[in-house]
C-alpha cells in the first residue's frame, strides 16, 4: 500500500494493465497525449494531460462504454486509481432528440461581449489547415455543408434589438445555411508556397468582413487551390459567438472525417452531437437562481475589493484602447523547458498546469509591480478565462458541442511574503509560491463557472458585482495544440493556433491581455503567449518586460523542480484535511527521513 506522500509514480514502474476497464484507459490516454506505452503507475497530468485534453479521453471513453468524469481524470495520480472510479455507460436510455434549432438564451460571455461595445461583425477567430492535393470544390462545399448543417451553432443568427442594447439569438433549422455561399476558392496553381502567405492574410480579411451575424452567416472558408499535384490550404473564419478553442478541435477533426468519406465514395457521417448549444444556454440560465451561486456572492465581492496593484498611473478608460494588430506580440518559451513545465512541475506539486503558469505568473506580477511601486496590497487581480464546459452545472456531454463556452472569473493572487534573492536562485521560495497560489486557485468552487452567471443573468447580483472594483488583466491558457505542416488537416504553423480573438477596432476589456497555449512541434511542445496591450495605460516596452519576467520564473519554476526535495502535497489534497500547509511540510520532512 503506498503513502499519499510519496513522489508522483514512486511505485513498481511500469505494471501493465490487467482489467478490461484499465486497459482501455491506458490505450486511451496514450492516443489522446500521444505517447507511447501507458501503464498503471502513469499519471494523466504527470503525462502533460490538462483539463482540455481530459475533455477529450472523457469523450473517448464514454463512446467505449466508460464513464468518467474530468475531475477523476485530473485528481487520480495514475492510471490504476482512475480506473477504479470507471462506472459503465447504460446503453439502454435512448437520449432526447435535440436539434438546438430555436431560441437561444443569451450566454455570460456574450452579454460580457455585448458590454464591451464596438462593432459585432467582425469578431472572430480563424484557422488555417493544410488541405489534401485530391480536395476539388465540390468536395470542399460538401464537407462545409455537412458541418453547417451537423453544428446547430454554425446557423446561429443574431437580431439586435433596442439601439444595441439587448440581443435576441436563434439557431436556424438545418439547410437554411447554403455552404456554396460561405466558400472562395484562391487559385494558387504554380505559385511557390512562399508567396502564398501574401494572399492568406488579406483574403482571410476580406472573409472576415463577409461575416453577418444577423443574416446566420457565422462561418467564411476560403480554400487556397494549388492543382490537383500539390496540397492547398484552407482559411477558416468564424464568428467568435458560434467557436471557441475546444470547437476548432471538433471542427478540423469533423473535417478529415469528412473527408476519409469523400475520398472513399461514401456518405458524410459524423458522430453525433448529444447536447446542443441551445440546451447548454438553457441550463445557465436556469442555474442563475440557484442556491449553490448565491451562497459564492459573498466570496466573490470579498475578491473584488479595491487595493490591488495596479498597471499604470492612470486607469483605462472604457472605448479608449482598440484592438489591433499593431499591439500585440507573442513570445515562445523553448521546448527544454516546456516539456518540464507540462510534465514534471505539475506532478510535483500536484498541480493543474493552470496552477503552475498562475504561480510563475503571480511571481512575475510581484517583481514587476514591487520595481515600479505600484504593488497596492500585495495582491493582483486578474480575470481568468476557462473552457466553462464545466459538469458543475449539469451532467451533460458537452465534449462534441460547438460554440463560445468561455467563462471569465475574477481571482485574486497573492505570493505572500518571499524572500526575492532565494525565488531567483531556484530556492524553496519558489515551491512555497507554487503552492500558495495552488491553494488559491483550489478555493475558486467549480473553476469559477457560476460568477458570470451571478454577474451577467441574475439582475439583483449583477448589480452589485458590476460595482466592485475589476480586473484590468486578463490570462487565457488555451490548452495543447498539435501543429503539424506534413498531416492533411492540421494547422498550419506559420499563422500561429488561429485560437487568438480578433476584431478590428473592438474596444480592450482589459489593460493587458494574455493568450497561451502549448503547441506540440516535431522538437517538442513549446508554449506560445499572445500578449496585447492598451497603451494608454500601460507601454509596449512594460508590457513585454512583465512577459519576458513571466518567462524567467517559469524558467525558474522548471530549475526549482530539478533540486531534491522540491513539490509536495498543500490541504487540498486531502480528503476533510485540518492540516496547515505548515504541518503538512513537516509531516513530509519526516516521512522522507525515514
Amino acid at each position: 500500500m503506498t503513502s499519499p506522500f510519496d513522489e508522483p509514480n514512486a511505485s513498481v514502474a511500469g505494471r501493465n494493465p490487467v482489467t478490461r476497464h484499465q486497459r482501455v484507459l491506458c490505450e486511451l490516454v496514450a492516443d489522446v497525449l500521444r505517447v507511447g506505452d501507458v501503464g498503471l503507475d502513469d499519471g494523466f497530468v504527470a503525462l502533460g494531460g490538462d483539463s482540455i485534453i481530459a475533455m477529450q479521453l472523457v469523450s473517448r471513453a464514454r463512446k467505449a462504454g466508460l464513464r468518467i468524469t474530468v475531475g477523476d481524470v485530473l485528481r487520480h495520480r495514475n492510471m490504476e486509481a482512475l480506473a477504479e472510479t470507471v462506472t459503465t455507460v447504460d446503453r439502454t436510455s435512448t437520449p432526447v432528440a435535440d436539434s438546438g434549432v430555436g431560441p437561444v438564451v443569451t450566454t455570460p460571455i456574450m452579454r460580457w461581449f455585448r458590454e464591451r461595445g464596438g462593432g459585432v461583425d467582425t469578431y472572430n477567430q480563424f484557422a488555417v489547415l493544410r488541405t489534401p492535393s485530391a480536395l476539388t470544390q465540390a468536395h470542399l462545399i460538401s464537407m462545409v455543408q455537412a458541418l453547417l448543417d451537423h453544428h446547430d451553432a454554425l446557423r446561429l443568427r443574431l437580431s439586435v434589438l433596442g439601439g444595441d442594447e439587448d440581443w435576441a439569438l436563434e439557431t436556424l433549422p438545418a439547410g437554411a445555411v447554403d455552404a456554396a455561399s460561405a466558400v472562395r476558392r484562391i487559385d494558387v496553381a504554380g505559385r511557390p508556397e512562399d508567396d502564398w502567405a501574401a494572399l492568406v492574410r488579406p483574403e482571410s480579411d476580406a472573409a472576415r468582413d463577409r461575416l453577418r451575424p444577423r443574416e446566420g452567416n457565422v462561418l467564411q472558408a476560403v480554400w487556397f487551390d494549388a492543382g490537383p499535384d500539390r496540397r492547398g490550404e484552407l482559411a477558416l473564419i468564424v464568428h467568435h459567438l458560434a467557436i471557441d478553442s475546444i470547437s476548432w478541435r471538433i471542427l478540423v477533426a469533423d473535417l478529415a472525417t469528412a473527408w476519409r468519406a469523400v475520398e472513399g465514395n461514401a456518405a458524410i457521417a459524423l458522430d453525433p452531437v448529444p447536447t446542443s448549444f441551445r440546451r447548454w444556454s438553457e441550463v445557465l440560465n436556469e442555474q442563475a437562481h440557484a442556491q449553490a451561486g448565491l451562497a459564492e456572492l459573498p466570496d466573490w465581492l470579498a475578491r473584488l475589493r479595491p487595493g490591488a496593484a495596479r498597471f499604470g498611473a492612470r486607469a483605462r478608460v472604457p472605448g479608449r484602447d482598440l484592438e489591433g494588430r499593431d499591439r500585440c506580440f507573442t513570445a515562445s518559451l523553448p521546448a527544454e523547458f516546456t516539456e518540464e513545465l507540462l510534465t514534471t512541475v505539475p506532478a510535483l506539486f500536484h498541480a493543474d498546469i493552470n496552477d503552475v503558469l498562475l504561480a510563475g505568473l503571480a511571481l512575475a506580477m510581484g517583481d514587476w509591480h514591487r520595481a515600479r511601486g505600484t504593488a497596492g496590497d500585495g495582491t493582483a487581480l486578474l480575470h481568468l478565462e476557462g473552457h466553462g464546459r464545466e459538469g458543475a452545472l449539469a451532467d451533460l456531454d458537452l465534449s462534441r458541442t460547438v460554440g463560445w463556452f468561455t467563462s471569465m472569473f475574477p481571482i485574486r493572487l497573492e505570493v505572500g511574503e518571499l524572500d526575492w534573492a532565494d525565488v531567483d536562485a531556484a530556492g524553496p521560495a519558489v515551491g512555497t509560491a507554487v503552492k500558495r497560489i495552488k491553494e488559491q486557485v483550489r478555493g475558486i468552487p467549480d473553476k469559477g463557472v457560476r460568477y458570470s452567471l451571478l454577474r451577467y443573468l441574475n439582475p439583483e447580483t449583477g448589480a452589485l458585482l458590476e460595482q466592485a472594483a475589476q480586473p484590468e488583466f486578463v490570462f487565457n491558457y488555451l490548452g495543447r495544440f498539435e501543429v503539424s505542416d506534413d498531416a492533411d488537416w492540421s494547422v498550419v504553423a506559420e499563422y500561429g493556433t488561429g485560437l487568438d480573438d480578433t476584431g478590428p477596432g473592438m474596444p480592450m476589456a482589459h489593460s493587458i491581455e494574455v493568450n497561451a497555449a502549448t503547441v506540440d512541434q516535431a522538437d517538442g511542445p513549446v508554449l506560445r503567449a499572445t500578449w496585447t496591450w492598451a497603451d494608454s495605460v500601460v507601454s509596449e516596452a512594460d508590457t513585454r518586460e512583465l512577459a519576458e519576467t513571466w518567462f524567467r520564473m517559469l524558467r525558474t519554476l522548471v530549475a526549482h523542480a530539478r533540486e531534491p526535495g522540491a513539490g509536495g502535497l498543500t490541504p487540498s489534497d486531502l480528503t476533510l484535511s485540518s492540516l496547515s500547509q505548515h504541518e503538512l511540510e513537516e509531516i513530509e520532512s519526516d516521512l522522507r527521513a525515514f
